[in-house]
């Protein structure tokens, strides 16, 4: 587990573009991304239901909003975290590890966990973050995290 201070190392990221705040933070410290969203046309077909982004193991995670650990374990043989926010969104990451109990309650920024554990997903080296509003409302995180800047257009 990371010392004291990494563990709040991604609190204060400062905001390059303050025009408009993201409704989100990233989840790791110098997001890039790897893969796009890409919502599956029917909710059963295929898609990529989240972003990669680039990490390897033992990188920080925290947490993209207040919420609560919802999960920390093995789903179908990987290392998942799953935190729900206090809109009822849940955030998913994998691979994940964490030493935080179902039930913690974490702060926006407060570490959450480590990039780690069993994939198949990136093959260490990446973070799946996904964000999920009910059953199988999938979001990009993106649009959640990323500054927009928000103008009127004249018609």
């Amino acid at each position: 587990m990371p010392n004291g201070d990494a563990k709040h190392a991604y609190a204060t990221q400062p905001q390059s573009d303050r025009q408009c705040e993201a409704l989100c933070g990233w989840p790791v410290l110098d997001p890039r991304i790897e893969r796009e969203f890409e919502k599956p046309a029917k909710r059963w077909l295929s898609g990529h239901r989240g972003i990669d982004l680039t990490a390897q193991a033992g990188t920080v995670i925290v947490a993209p909003q207040a919420g609560i650990i919802r999960f920390a374990g093995k789903v179908a043989e990987k290392d998942v975290v799953s935190m729900r926010h206090s809109n009822g969104v849940i955030s998913t990451f994998e691979p994940a590890t964490t030493t935080l109990t179902v039930g913690a309650a974490v702060t926006q920024g407060q570490f959450i966990g480590t990039v780690g554990g069993a994939s198949d997903h990136c093959t260490g080296q990446c973070l799946h973050w996904g964000l999920k509003r009910g059953e199988d409302d999938y979001l990009d995180p993106q649009r959640y995290a990323g500054n927009q800047k928000i103008v009127l257009k004249p018609l």
